[in-house]
């Protein structure tokens, strides 16, 4: 219904499987029908998922077929990855969102999301980490969504980084293959 007003969309959490998404475009479908029978007006919203299952990520080529746009939920993504509770303190020491697996992941679904043509933001905590800005940079990620309180500072960052020092400090990341060292590198670069 609020589609009717202006462009919204809609981004489907905790996906896992291709059949989940092609359930949820079906029921979109029926509330569709159902809006129309009713005469009630609607747009055409976009539809999206989040990316924060190993699972979504590992069959990322297959969901960008299916969907508008990517949003990586990097918190849960790096707590499943991790298989760490990253609320627990007794194994937050393990929790590492600069792991070099993760950030394999994140590379890997925004290729797929090029090579299907749609967008790909970050979201959860890693989005204003200033460590990370030269890696999602890099990379290419469209959006970067984060706590209002962040945002001048990500944005004065972005202004004052150059595309050669994004690359250099971000490609030199993605080289390591050790837990550790790409935390370590990114520390000493920013």
């Amino acid at each position: 219904r609020a589609s009717a007003f202006g462009k919204i969309a809609i981004m489907y959490p905790m996906i896992t499987s291709v059949q989940e998404v092609r359930k949820i475009k079906e029921i979109v479908e029926e509330v569709k029908a159902e809006l129309t029978s009713q005469g009630v007006e609607f747009g055409n919203p976009e539809q999206g998922i989040m990316i924060e299952t190993p699972a979504a990520a590992i069959i990322s080529d297959d969901l960008a077929k299916e969907v508008d746009f990517f949003s990586i939920g990097t918190n849960d993504l790096s707590q499943y990855t991790m298989a760490v509770d990253r609320e627990n303190p007794r194994t937050e020491e393990y929790f590492d969102s600069h792991h070099p697996a993760l950030l394999r992941l994140i590379e890997y679904t925004v290729k797929n999301a090029r090579a299907a043509g749609i967008p790909v933001g970050i979201c959860g905590e890693s989005a204003s980490d200033e460590k990370m800005l030269p890696v999602w940079l890099y990379l290419g990620i469209d959006k970067l969504s984060m706590v209002p309180a962040m945002i001048g500072r990500i944005k004065y960052r972005i202004r004052h980084i150059t595309t050669r020092e994004a690359w250099e400090i971000a490609g030199q990341a993605f080289e390591y293959d050790t837990a550790g060292q790409v935390e370590d590198y990114l520390r000493k670069q920013c």
